[in-house]
């Protein structure tokens, strides 16, 4: 079992491999319906991007909503529990953080693992995407780094293999918070003359946060900052106040985008 979120493709890639190599099923976690919880065989593994140096609120919030009587399963079955952290460049502490939020559930995990792939943060000043050549050296080194850890997981392998990146401490205890609190801001986000109202930006978002009203995106309160609206925009008519003017755009060059079910949460 593969529990996955993603924005712009990067983790969906990752989730994908990970769950065709281990013949795995794979559940999208803002559309998964927890009622309907099946019980893991022999894997349960967690995907997701890291976010400001740490991981997703939306995940914490996931691995506190799955039921009790799940996790003691988890523990009965002796099922092997990793998480792949898919980053730009580094995850800092966020494996320390994940591993306290599984903690608050009584769980442990068994491995963690770090996939090095194309940036996408481009909401503060200073951050943007890689340049085209660094983009594809990194999604054609991934497909090595992939397989090699879907073959530790096959084996249950127990260990951190992360790049952390310099001055780890600071950039998860210090920066996530700050993200956490002042860098999810929807109202921040708007379109321009520029939009052509192809609603790609509304069929992107995994929060269902965007409608198209009048033939134009509308932002909802649900935002998780992914910035699947930004990057996936053909005419680059969505920003973000004035910190996306003249950044750059990445989206998975394989990513299928489809109408979801939306659920409101």
């Amino acid at each position: 079992m593969v529990f996955y979120f993603s924005g712009t493709g990067n983790s969906e890639f990752v989730a994908t491999t990970i769950a065709n190599f281990l013949g795995l099923k794979k559940f999208f976690i803002p559309e998964f319906d927890i009622k309907s919880i099946e019980e893991p065989t022999n894997h349960l593994i967690f995907v997701f991007p890291v976010y400001s140096w740490g991981i997703p609120p939306l995940v914490e919030k996931f691995i506190f909503d799955l039921p009790e009587y799940f996790w003691e399963n988890i523990k009965t079955k002796n099922i092997n529990l990793a998480c792949i952290m898919v980053c730009g460049d580094e995850v800092a502490l966020a494996p320390e953080m994940f591993m306290k939020t599984l903690g608050k559930v009584n769980m442990e995990v068994n491995s963690i693992w770090s996939v090095i792939m194309p940036n996408n943060y481009v909401l503060l000043p200073g951050f943007d995407v890689d340049s085209k050549d660094v983009e594809n050296k990194k999604l054609e080194e991934c497909k090595g780094r992939i397989l090699e850890i879907a073959g530790n997981i096959s084996n249950s392998s127990k260990r951190i293999d992360v790049v952390r990146g310099s001055m780890p401490w600071l950039k998860t205890k210090l920066v996530y918070p700050l993200f956490k609190k002042w860098g999810i801001f929807p109202k921040k986000w708007y379109y321009t003359a520029s939009c052509i109202s192809c609603g790609k930006c509304a069929a992107a978002c995994p929060m269902c946060n965007v409608e198209m009203q009048n033939g134009h995106p509308q932002w909802g309160s649900r935002c998780c900052s992914c910035l699947a609206c930004y990057h996936i925009c053909p005419v680059h008519a969505v920003e973000y106040s004035t910190f996306t003017s003249n950044k750059g755009q990445y989206f998975f060059p394989l990513k299928k985008i489809s109408s979801r079910r939306c659920h409101k949460k």
